[in-house]
């Protein structure tokens, strides 16, 4: 029994650092979404219907990956929690085939090694030209 009690702990733990540092850490999802910045990041190529994603990694030793979700209208994705197009460990993502003269919404997450997802970062939008 006090070895469930601990597992959980350490479960909530993780989940808590996560929750803590993915909405400071991905701030910067801003930037290669086609809303600006200041100038110091790498400019991608076009690509039409597009959205070029970008965000800094969450600084703990246990991240497994992060997970990108996107839809038309905020906070409404198209990918249910927990199955966001899965990025690895990387932190950059083109999403591709967008509709034109639609607006998008973005937001990101990060997962541990023993898979469990933080909450969504900030989100940010892009409209499609």
């Amino acid at each position: 029994m006090a070895d469930m009690a601990i597992a959980a702990r350490v479960q909530e733990s993780a989940r808590s650092c996560l929750r803590t540092l993915l909405p400071c850490v991905l701030a910067s999802l801003l930037v290669a979404c086609g809303s600006g910045g200041s100038g110091d990041e790498p400019v991608a190529a076009a690509v039409p219907n597009a959205a070029v994603l970008s965000w800094d990694p969450v600084p703990v030793s246990d991240v497994g990956g992060y997970r990108v979700y996107y839809g038309t209208a905020p906070g409404m994705y198209v990918q249910a929690f927990g199955h966001g197009q899965n990025m690895g460990n990387v932190t950059n993502h083109t999403v591709t085939g967008l509709k034109s003269g639609t607006r998008y919404y973005f937001a990101v997450t990060a997962f541990n090694v023993a898979g469990l997802e933080s909450s969504f970062s900030n989100e940010v939008f892009k409209d499609i030209p």
